[in-house]
Parts: structure tokens; sequence; C-alpha cells
């Protein structure tokens, strides 16, 4: 009997052992994290923040297993004012927002050439719809970034390098390019005119770029 009792523990312990293992993807993400990790490290990169770049990285990797989910990096390298980590990581929100709100631009833009022509898609009208709408999507794209972690290094001149690296969901951000382009409607003639059209662009998603 104990030693039935025994080996009845051992196999309690050997399926919790089994059940503790990280899935194969889990563990694929943690190498490509640990990876990613080494190599920021070595050029000189820093947490800002207090968990582990390992631990941070793949956390974000796994978020960005969800399809709907994608990667904006915010660079804010090279001859740049920055002088405090604070102020580095306000750069890097404001030029992940206009970088996203070019890009929105760009999408529609080519939509619309697409669609109406270049003569109509750079028309003076409507370089001005171009230009509104861009200028609201960098301000409704605002509350839709989250900030997934960031890195940053000192500069021998003084101030700081600095990398913020963000997450958009995509269905967010279409709700936030439609609220845009509802505003820019009421200033557009083309805008109101071809609302139907053009919200049928801008509900279209696209791969986003980086911050240069």
């Amino acid at each position: 009997m104990k030693r039935l009792f025994v080996w009845l523990l051992l196999g309690i312990f050997t399926v919790g052992a089994v059940s503790a293992q990280p899935r194969n993807t889990d563990r694929s993400r943690w190498k490509s994290a640990k990876k990613k990790a080494k190599e920021l490290v070595s050029e000189g990169w820093k947490v800002d923040g207090s968990r582990s770049l390992e631990d941070l990285l793949f956390q974000h990797y796994q978020k960005l297993s969800d399809e709907n989910n994608q990667e904006l990096v915010s660079n804010v390298i090279g001859n740049t004012s920055v002088q405090t980590l604070n102020q580095a990581l306000q750069w890097a929100a404001t030029s992940a927002c206009v970088s996203y709100a070019k890009q929105a631009r760009q999408m529609v833009l080519g939509r619309i050439t697409e669609e109406f022509g270049a003569g109509v898609a750079n028309s003076p009208s409507v370089d001005n719809f171009y230009e509104g709408y861009e200028s609201r999507v960098a301000k409704e794209i605002n509350g839709e970034l989250k900030k997934s972690f960031a890195v940053f290094r000192e500069k021998k001149e003084g101030g700081f390098d600095y990398m913020a690296f963000y997450l958009i969901n995509e269905e967010s951000a279409s709700n936030a390019r439609m609220r845009a382009l509802e505003r820019q409607i009421q200033e557009s003639e083309f805008a109101r005119e071809n609302a139907e059209k053009i919200s049928e662009f801008v509900r279209e998603g696209f791969l986003i770029e980086s911050v240069e």
C-alpha cells in the first residue's frame, strides 16, 4: 500500500512537470526573444523599466501572434536633443502617431488614385482632404498606440537614443481612422461626394512600417 502511494505521488509530479512545459510555439518565441535581447544588449541598449528584456520581448512576441496586432517601432536615434528618458518617450510617441498617420494617408491616396485617376487624386481640393485626414488620424491614433516596452542607450556627447515598441490593434486603429474621416468629411466637399467609396478605403488595413 505504501509503495502504491509513492508511485501515485510520482505520477502526479510527473504529470505536473509535463503540463508545466511550455508549448512548442512558446519555446520558439522564447528563443527568438533571447536572441533579439542579446542583439540589443550587444548594441548597448538597456530596458527603460524594471523587467528583463527577454521577458518583455517574449510577451511582445506573444501579443504579435494575434493577427489583429501589428508592431510599430519608433526610433529616436541620432541627432536629437533628447536629454531625459521622459522626453525621449514623448518624442517616440509623437513620432509613432505622425508616422502612422502618414502611412494611412499614403494608403488612401493610393486607393483614390486607382479609383479616380491621378488627375483627381492630386487636385488641390483632394490634397486638402489628405492633409486634414492625416492630421486627424495622428490625433485619433494616439489613444490606440499601446507601448509594449522601450529601450535606451546613453550617447557619448550626452543625451539618449531611444526605441519604443508599440502594438496597434487593427480593429481599434480602423475605428480611429473612421473617426478621423467622419470629422474630415464635414470640411471636404470631395470627401462628402465620395464618402461611401473613401470609407471603404479607410477601413482597409495596411502593413505598418517602423519609424526611421
